[in-house]
Formats: C-alpha cells, sequence, structure tokens
C-alpha cells in the first residue's frame, strides 16, 4: 500500500489538524476541590502540632531557668531561701523575689497582679525580657507560681483555655493543708501538685486542682512534667 509521506507530515503541520492534549474545566476544578480539602486537613492538625510542641519548649525552658536562679541564689546567699508560714503583702512578695530570683534572670518589670482570687490578692507579676510573665505569691501553705507563656495573665479558675495559657508551679509547699512535719520542694520550684495523691489519674480528677474542664487545672503542668515535658494525647487542649 502506497503511503503519500508527504502528505501526511503536512497534515501534522497543520494545527487544524494536531491533537491537543489537556484538562477539562471540571477536571481543573475538581483537582483543586481535593487539594483544598488535602490542605485543610493538614494545617488542622500541623497548626496544633507546632503550638504543642513550642508550649513543651516554653514550658521546660521555664522550668530550668527558675531553678537555675534559685540555685544561683543559694551561692550568693550562702542560705536556702526560707518562707514563714503566713501570707506575704506585696511588699514581701516583692523582697523576697528580688532576693532570690530577679538578680539571676532577665527581668524587664515587677507590678502587682490583678489576680481576683483573695488568695492571690498580694501577687507579684514579674514580666521577663523575652515577653513571658510569672506570678509569685506567698501564702500559709508555701509559695504558688503561676507562668503565662503568651505573656498575658489569665485567669486559671475559670478561663476555658487555661490549660494552655496559664500552668501552675510551687515552692517549699506543705503535703497537707496546716501539716507542718511535711513541706515539699524547699530548694527547688516544680509544678503545682498540693493535695496530689500520687495517682496520674488524680491529675486529672481531683476535686479541687484536676486538669479538666470544670476544674482549676492546677495540675496541668504536673501532667506534663510526669510526660517527659510533653502533652500527653488525653491532655485537655
Amino acid at each position: 500500500m502506497y503511503i503519500n509521506r508527504n502528505k501526511e507530515e503536512n497534515r501534522n503541520k497543520n494545527p487544524k489538524h494536531r491533537l491537543i492534549f489537556g484538562f477539562t474545566l471540571a477536571e481543573v476544578l475538581i483537582t483543586l476541590a481535593v487539594l483544598g480539602v488535602v490542605a485543610a486537613m493538614t494545617v488542622a492538625v500541623v497548626i496544633p502540632n507546632m503550638k504543642k510542641a513550642r508550649l513543651e519548649v516554653q514550658l521546660r525552658s521555664f522550668h530550668s531557668k527558675i531553678n537555675q536562679a534559685l540555685r544561683a541564689s543559694y551561692v550568693r546567699n550562702g542560705y536556702e531561701p526560707e518562707l514563714p508560714r503566713s501570707d506575704y503583702s506585696y511588699a514581701q512578695n516583692v523582697e523576697w523575689l528580688e532576693t532570690y530570683l530577679i538578680p539571676f534572670m532577665r527581668v524587664d518589670s515587677i507590678e502587682k497582679c490583678k489576680d481576683p482570687s483573695p488568695y492571690r490578692k498580694n501577687a507579684a507579676c514579674v514580666r521577663l525580657i523575652n515577653g513571658e510573665l510569672f506570678e509569685f505569691v506567698v501564702d500559709y501553705n508555701g509559695a504558688d507560681m503561676f507562668y503565662f507563656p503568651r505573656g498575658e495573665w489569665a485567669d486559671i479558675e475559670k478561663d476555658k483555655h487555661a490549660s494552655q495559657k496559664v500552668f501552675a508551679l510551687q515552692f517549699a509547699k506543705r503535703v497537707r493543708e496546716n501539716d507542718d512535719s511535711e513541706i515539699r520542694s524547699n530548694n527547688f520550684i516544680e509544678p503545682y501538685c498540693y493535695k496530689w495523691n500520687g495517682n496520674i489519674k488524680d491529675l486529672y480528677n481531683n476535686s479541687n486542682y484536676g486538669c479538666k474542664k470544670g476544674k482549676k487545672k492546677f495540675f496541668c503542668a504536673k501532667i506534663i512534667e510526669q510526660n517527659g515535658w510533653q502533652i500527653p494525647l488525653d491532655y485537655p487542649w
């Protein structure tokens, strides 16, 4: 069979006869829709994980820095700090901070907190150079501290996102109320565990301080510490 190759080549060179491959508008729209769904699902997972990772680093770093400052004060002052069993005035809280912590930390300012709790009405708030904030107050059971990684004060008892915004710590705290014989962490600052029975479930379900919706959430930092300074999967995020 004879084929006129010149005619065939001329036919292929003619744009009217050239085959064009591509996507229809419907196919493009469907592809974009699928990519949008995948992107949205990815962002929904990645962003919370990034926030959690950052918070883990902040908590671990603050805990380390605050204890390094405390140990440095031992060296300078030659003795461990003591806390009398009474409620401190604001001036006394500031004096303690200026003796044992402030000289060994990069501090921007210190002022009276606006904490509405009657137990913390004399609390001092310390703003660090990096923008972070912590609250300090001494009562008859020891010293309470509250760390605010975002640099904004939040009510640990009422804020619905308190488990992300504020973390309670303690220093020289009694194991039980009005028990002078047992005092925890007399030479270091640790996540709040006052009245904790030692059971991990109690950190969530404790009637007073459990890290759970409807509770005061004082034990949230302790949960993270007990998990190697990583936020566990069942953490109330």
